[in-house]
């Protein structure tokens, strides 16, 4: 069977059961109300990484694990301007 899966709520503890595997602590941002959530946070070592929700939590993680402090050097190909032009 052909597995579908999309970005939505039921994904979010996925994402964190794998950061907190890998050894990161996650933190919850609230908003000034203390109402919302603001922003997600996980630490792990140096590295301090904000997102909006976990899935760019985890995808953030990643990048900072694979290409560590470099990450920012890191556009060959430019694989997002090469979709761009492709896309149907």
């Amino acid at each position: 069977m052909i597995m579908t899966i999309t970005e939505a709520m039921n994904t979010y503890n996925p994402a964190l059961a794998i950061l907190k595997d890998k050894g990161y602590v996650i933190k919850i941002i609230l908003n000034e109300d203390k109402e919302e959530i603001f922003r997600w946070n996980a630490l792990k070592d140096e590295n301090d990484i904000y997102a909006f929700n976990p899935l760019s939590l985890l995808a953030l993680c990643t990048i900072a694990e694979q290409y560590g402090d470099n990450w920012k050097n890191y556009c060959e190909p430019d694989l997002y301007d090469e979709l761009l032009e492709s896309a149907e």
